[in-house]
């Protein structure tokens, strides 16, 4: 364990819904186990078909955004991504009963539209591709209110960045042991790690990765209102924009239905 505070990563942790219950309800679990203040981005058909549970963990303290996992924004009509937005943030909060903050599209994309749909909607943070290696970077687009959350990205010699997520590592074919070696060469200040529900969720593997980086306690995971803190403020048309998404030709050594399920009760 690291002490000094001065010295610890500063951390955010993102769970993606990826239509898996079993693998949500055993992620908000050990949130609340261990007191990590992270945040679920729910599926809208878990929210169309299961409000029950997504109602649950956000009465539990764990805090409630939404990925549209359909369509990256980067190029979408304005009209398509207002109707996508409003509809997703009136469903979250319709079943939850507070307000939706947070909001992603497919690959974390977005664009002018996209911010500018958010201000109206009063959506406050906005998901990114990662934008410098594996450090996580906080922008503020001096036209825009809402914040510009850039993930922290793992490296790639072959497929390009991605998400520091196990769906990511995944898809290039690296597995559970490579995710760990990743974890545990982190030098950045500050991260944003990701688990999808439907991998890590439910794979003993993958799972247990992420459990050991728990255990090994050199990040001080905190709320995303903690996080945002000190953004970098530019106008957005500086603000660079990761587009590469080369990897998601999926080339996993093992497929997912052949790897080790956790062994629930």
């Amino acid at each position: 364990m690291l002490d000094d505070k001065s010295t610890r990563i500063k951390g955010l942790f993102l769970i993606i819904d990826r239509r898996n219950d079993k693998g949500l309800v055993h992620w908000a679990g050990e949130l609340e186990e261990r007191k990590i203040p992270a945040i679920i981005l729910a599926d809208e058909y878990t929210v169309d078909n299961n409000c029950s549970l997504v109602r649950d963990i956000s009465e539990r303290g764990i805090e409630i955004g939404s990925s549209y996992n359909e369509q990256p924004f980067w190029n979408e009509a304005d009209d398509v991504q207002q109707e996508v937005m409003s509809r997703i943030k009136e469903k979250v909060q319709s079943c939850i009963n507070k307000s939706m903050h947070i909001f992603g599209s497919k690959y974390f994309a977005y664009n002018e539209s996209t911010l500018q749909i958010a201000d109206k909607l009063r959506i406050e943070y906005i998901l990114a591709r990662g934008t410098a290696g594996q450090r996580a970077v906080v922008y503020k687009p001096e036209e825009h209110n809402a914040r510009i959350i850039s993930v922290s990205n793992v490296p790639s010699k072959e497929l390009g960045t991605g998400s520091l997520c196990d769906e990511s590592l995944r898809c290039r074919g690296e597995t559970p042991e490579d995710f760990r070696e990743i974890l545990f060469n982190l030098k950045e200040d500050r991260i944003i790690l990701v688990a999808q529900t439907h991998v890590s969720g439910v794979k003993l593997n993958w799972w247990n990765v992420y459990q050991e980086f728990f255990d090994r306690d050199i990040v001080t995971w905190q709320s995303i209102d903690e996080f945002v803190t000190e953004p970098i403020v530019l106008p957005n048309a500086r603000i660079p924009i990761n587009t590469r998404t080369d990897y998601m030709i999926p080339r996993p050594k093992v497929p997912l239905e052949d790897e080790p399920d956790f062994p629930f009760e």
